[in-house]
């Protein structure tokens, strides 16, 4: 190889290298955008592989021999066939940025990509078995054909500009640097594509491709960065919610007058209601700054004094039943909590039955820790859920904390007089 060739060379390499670390780190910080980041890890993988063919077909392009000629002649397919196939996975990272953004405004114009990536891979295909845009010749030359500039350029630019209408179009939905880095990811191969036309023996487009992929990963660590700042806000105001939700002064006044009473007609009963409120108090002072999940454990230590008062209070008419199998894992504090005392206010204590039953069970169901409330009261419609859930700060707060702090979730299942069911997912 000649200097210029090594230059190249060492550009396509580094530039691969590059693209393989960006794709491990999006790995890592999958959760933040868990569809949007494989979309764009696939991005990055494909521009890895379009970056290391291309270096081999430099570095074979400089040797004589058959063996030489092969490799050069499918390393250079490779590069066009992944050019065709970067498009539509850019293009499915913009359209789920869009989507996000938007709160489910789906677009359908990646289709129309992976339509002109699939005519494009065919022509390729067909050119292999019968030349007709370029080959390689016995010589190992790169000879372009008189439909080159139609086939394969034509193609790229339509991609490449339908992407680009579109990301211009539904740009309010973008970041600033998302934007610029959108763009220059389209144009920046744009360019390296009008300027191949003219030279083909620079590798204009993977080095355009190259600087575009770094732009486009520091977006999404841009991107990566106001979500962490979102969510440590949105954990915060969930914090205080959960403040105001737990010093409930009608449960301390009813548990207050319960223990009066019993201080009149069963002293023993009292000291005991005592203890157990006393308990149930260091629990929540304690867990209400916390930043952590906490053990499940724990959570349930909390649960039980909470359900013994209420037990004390409700006398014959509530009945308490626990199937715990698994305790090895971590929940946000007062998040079984708050479902317990939904399931007695809302479901109970207005509901018919002439005995109320809640029951709390966990286990371990593959990769996942199932935490289960249920209770067999009133019930509700669940078509309504959504309106629900918003009157209900106690629910929409639990499932903040729970996606937010545990990458988990909260499934809520009811129908009306037969009662509720109501299921943490945490995951390993």
């Amino acid at each position: 190889m000649d200097i210029r060739q090594t230059v190249f060379f060492s550009i396509e390499i580094w530039g691969a290298f590059f693209s393989l670390i960006a794709a491990l780190t999006i790995i890592l910080t999958r959760h933040f955008n868990k569809s949007g980041s494989r979309k764009l890890m696939l991005t990055m993988l494909c521009s890895a592989a379009l970056m290391i063919c291309d270096a081999v077909s430099i570095w074979f392009r400089a040797e004589d021999s058959d063996t030489a000629h092969f490799v050069e002649r499918w390393s250079t397919f490779a590069v066009y066939f992944l050019s065709f196939l970067i498009i539509p996975l850019s293009a499915q990272y913009v359209s789920q940025i869009i989507y996000k953004r938007s709160h489910g405004f789906k677009l359908y114009w990646e289709f129309v990509e992976w339509g002109i990536f699939i005519f494009g891979a065919l022509i390729l295909i067909i050119n292999a078995v019968y030349p007709f845009i370029f080959y390689i010749d016995d010589a190992g030359r790169y000879v372009r054909l008189p439909l080159f500039f139609w086939l394969p350029g034509f193609i790229g630019f339509i991609g490449i500009l339908t992407t680009m209408a579109v990301a211009l179009v539904y740009s309010k939905y973008m970041m600033n640097i998302e934007r610029a880095a959108v763009v220059s990811f389209l144009t920046l191969p744009l360019v390296g594509i009008i300027i191949k036309l003219f030279n083909h023996e620079t590798p204009f487009v993977t080095i355009a491709i190259v600087i575009s992929v770094i732009i486009l990963f520091i977006s999404y660590e841009a991107s990566y960065v106001q979500f962490l700042v979102e969510k440590e806000k949105k954990l915060s105001e969930e914090k205080l919610k959960l403040v105001n939700q737990q010093m409930k002064p009608h449960f301390i006044f009813n548990t207050l007058t319960l223990i009066r009473y019993q201080c009149l007609t069963a002293p023993n009963d009292a000291a005991q209601t005592v203890t157990e409120f006393s308990n149930y108090l260091r629990g929540i002072t304690d867990y209400l700054t916390e930043n952590d999940c906490i053990a499940v454990e724990e959570e349930l230590d909390i649960v039980k004094n909470y359900l013994r008062i209420q037990s004390k209070r409700f006398g014959d008419g509530i009945k308490l039943e626990y199937d715990i199998e698994e305790t090895d894992f971590d929940v946000p504090p007062f998040s079984i909590q708050t479902l317990v005392e939904n399931a007695i206010h809302h479901g109970l204590n207005s509901g018919k039955r002439d005995k109320g039953v809640v029951r709390i069970s966990t286990k371990k169901d593959g990769k996942n820790y199932i935490v289960t409330v249920e209770d067999n009261g009133k019930g509700f419609d669940t078509s309504g859920l959504r309106n629900t859930e918003k009157n209900s700060v106690g629910i929409m707060n639990t499932r903040n904390r729970v996606e937010i702090m545990c990458k988990g979730g909260l499934l809520i299942e009811s129908e009306p007089q037969k009662g509720t069911r109501a299921v943490i997912v945490i995951p390993e």
